[in-house]
């Protein structure tokens, strides 16, 4: 029992910041069908807008707020310029997206240089709960995700955008016949995409050092996130696919290390996807 308590909270803390990092993936992958290999490039950003509105001396809340802001107009821009000419064309949409992680990231090498920068850490103490110690910050990044998925959730399911969004989902064309204007949803939710991914890398940056390449840790494992979950499943198969990633990366971790337990869950998820296409979520 005290090795299982701690395991489960740490599986779900880290279920948690899965989610909300792969969240912003799986709105854009799973609701307009872009591949988008710029996921961790827009982290990256969210995490690097952080940084630089805490040393011009914005309050850590304001500044990831920013992050999310000032992705989402980075999202806005190359949805505009490019992206909203190739939604009928997935494969030409996974070479452009990976073209944006390139020029993405070799502009933060340029702007922001390629030595660590840090974010200091706004709640750096920990917590007793059950007389065990949870880390304070981490434990608040997994409410702020439960609150993202749930406010996400009333948008689809309680407001006239997300009925739009999800007749989109179901049949683009009759969608178009009853006078929806499809290029002005596609864009609604590729930003509302973009400034999840930044907002999630503006709250990600005080765990990890920031590097231009920091968001390649999660952009893999948040595609695993969407796809064992379910395309299209976006709270439930989130959720699921998040649980599956890091509980089980979790538990291989206790006997084994770091690495090993990061290559056991993508075999295994590879596994599933051969026998599960769908995911565990199908959709109905």
């Amino acid at each position: 029992m005290h090795t299982v308590i701690p395991v489960l909270i740490d599986a779900t803390l880290i279920t948690l910041v899965l989610a909300l990092a792969a969240f912003g993936l799986a709105i854009i992958y799973g609701l307009v069908g872009v591949i988008n290999l710029g996921h961790g490039a827009m982290l990256t950003l969210g995490a690097y807008f952080t940084w630089q509105a805490r040393q011009w001396g914005v309050p850590f809340v304001p500044a990831v707020l920013c992050a999310g802001l000032g992705v989402g107009t980075v999202g806005l821009v190359f949805e505009h310029l490019v992206i909203r000419r190739f939604y009928d064309r997935p494969f030409d949409t996974l070479l452009l997206t990976w073209a944006f992680f390139m020029i993405v990231s070799e502009g933060i090498k340029i702007v922001f240089g390629t030595d660590f920068k840090n974010v200091a850490n706004p709640l750096p103490n920990a917590f007793t709960l059950g007389g065990y110690e949870i880390p304070t910050y981490r434990a608040v990044v997994g409410l702020v995700a439960v609150a993202v998925i749930a406010a996400t959730a009333l948008l689809f399911y309680r407001t006239s955008i997300g009925i739009r969004i999800r007749a989109l989902i179901q049949d683009r064309d009759v969608a178009a016949l009853l006078g929806l204007n499809i290029a002005a949803t596609y864009k609604i939710v590729f930003v509302l995409g973009s400034f999840l991914a930044g907002l999630a890398g503006g709250l990600i940056s005080p765990m990890l050092s920031i590097d231009p390449y920091i968001g390649n840790v999660f952009l893999v494992r948040s595609f695993f996130v969407v796809l064992v979950g379910g395309m299209g499943q976006l709270l439930s198969g989130t959720i699921v696919g998040a649980f599956f990633t890091g509980g089980s990366e979790t538990l291989f971790a206790l006997f084994s290390s770091q690495a090993v337990a990061q290559t056991a869950v993508f075999v295994l998820a590879i596994l599933i996807l051969r026998f599960r296409p769908s995911g565990f979520m199908r959709s109905r």
